[in-house]
């Protein structure tokens, strides 16, 4: 068994597209709408993990609640603070600039279009 992918709901489906290809540099891999589902579909993916998350934007109008149980998608990076920069930059906005944490990890926190946070994680030298 291997992880396939990870979908999430997303009030704009262009401004997602955005915010993961452009501003994240995740690869689009394909993006069709489902008409008897009345939904759109992207898959972005990571290509170095080659994990892939399902962008799904409804056509109801709904609009979803994030809940409080989903915490964040993690992706490690060699830095934390070039990291930041680059993406604050490119207008990304983060609920937690970078710090280090009593462990020594270094860690931030940015947030997507929709409001899912997006944690980076200074990679160890293992990883």
């Amino acid at each position: 068994m291997r992880i396939a992918h990870t979908m999430l709901r997303v009030k704009s489906m262009d401004e997602s597209l955005d915010f993961y290809t452009n501003k994240l540099g995740l690869e689009l891999r394909s993006h069709k709408e489902l008409p008897g589902a009345d939904a759109d579909l992207a898959f972005v993916r990571d290509p170095k993990s080659g994990h892939e998350i399902e962008l799904t934007y409804n056509h109801d109008g709904r609009d979803y609640d994030l809940g409080d149980a989903f915490g964040h998608i993690a992706f490690y990076v060699e830095s934390v603070d070039e990291t930041f920069e680059e993406w604050r930059a490119k207008g990304v906005p983060f609920s937690l600039e970078p710090k280090t944490m009593k462990n020594g990890t270094r860690i931030a926190f940015a947030v997507d279009p929709t409001g899912y946070k997006i944690e980076l994680i200074e990679a160890p030298e293992q990883a």
